[in-house]
């Protein structure tokens, strides 16, 4: 049967798919590649792939790659919040501030998005492990 890497819940019914797998529950579609899952909501789509550390120092070696986009008109439907909402909420690119980078040496970072995301970063900033937004 191979790995089942995607698990869920759909009205009180876990289940739980891989390679090749698919799922319909209500609005969302889930679709498993060899090494890639595709989640489908109305207008949105986030596809989650994994894929190696290319040159791998230390720590995991492998990484999860997650891309999220939109179609039609799912940006303009409400106002963007959020990290991630702000990066849908105009078609022109958001850049704020970076840190300039040392050709050698230590270095600690100063650039928080200023100026591309809404407010400071402290309104993002949760407790560690808090659910409460």
């Amino acid at each position: 049967m191979g790995w089942e890497v995607v698990r869920g819940n759909c009205a009180g019914r876990t289940f739980k798919f891989g390679k090749n797998g698919y799922k319909g529950c209500f609005e969302l579609e889930m679709r498993m590649g060899i090494s890639s899952a595709i989640f489908t909501l109305r207008n949105w789509t986030v596809n989650v792939h994994g894929n190696f550390v290319y040159g791998w120092v230390s720590s995991p070696k492998h990484r999860i790659d997650v891309s999220l986009s939109a179609r039609g008109d799912a940006p303009a439907r409400s106002l963007p919040h959020g990290l991630v909402g702000q990066s849908f909420s105009s078609t022109a690119p958001r850049h704020g501030k970076k840190d300039l980078y040392p050709v050698a040496g230590s270095f600690k970072t100063s650039a928080q998005a200023e100026g591309a995301i809404e407010g400071s970063v402290s309104n993002y900033e949760l407790a560690p492990l808090s659910f409460l937004f």
